[in-house]
């Protein structure tokens, strides 16, 4: 009987197998649970900016005289394209702002439930094509910037709406 330890060799074998498999499924277990938790904090976010996206459409609304337009958003309503923090910048100046720009210039809108911010909106009046300068048209348009944050300062979501008034 030449065949002493095989027994405890193939175990061996088996156990380290089983390990590698266990090891593997936590692993995947861990992942997926990151993975529905940073969709669950998006989905905070994006409830986030949509609750300021309505206020600040709720808010033009309302308006029975439209607010002048100021490059510095001195009244709450920016003149469009102002708002730039670099304006050699090619990109939007909502992928230039940051938390700190939010701050300091956006309107609160009130907190969604597991959200670590206030979500905050922008409006900005936009001229219509066709609008000759100096002529006040009688239709305004709007364009809303909200940004909402979840659950974490990682997930960002910015929404934008246009309003006519």
């Amino acid at each position: 009987m030449k065949q002493r330890g095989a027994a405890l060799i193939v175990s061996l074998v088996m156990l380290l197998l089983m390990t590698m498999i266990g090891i593997f499924a936590m692993r995947t277990g861990v992942m997926q649970e990151k993975m529905a938790s940073n969709l669950i904090d998006r989905e905070l976010a994006e409830k986030a900016a949509e609750v300021a996206l309505r206020d600040a459409e709720k808010t033009i609304l309302s308006w029975a005289n439209a607010p002048i337009a100021l490059p510095d958003g001195a009244n709450n309503v920016w003149k469009k394209n102002t708002m730039a923090q670099n304006p050699a910048s090619v990109s939007a100046w909502w992928m230039q702002a940051d938390a700190n720009w939010w701050q300091a210039n956006g309107i609160a809108s009130p907190r969604s439930v597991g959200s670590i911010e206030d979500p905050r909106y922008i409006i900005e009046e936009i001229t219509p094509l066709g609008i000759q300068p100096g002529i006040p048209p009688s239709t305004r348009y709007y364009r809303v910037t909200a940004r909402g944050v979840g659950g974490s300062t990682q997930a960002i979501v910015i929404l934008q709406s246009t309003v006519q008034l």
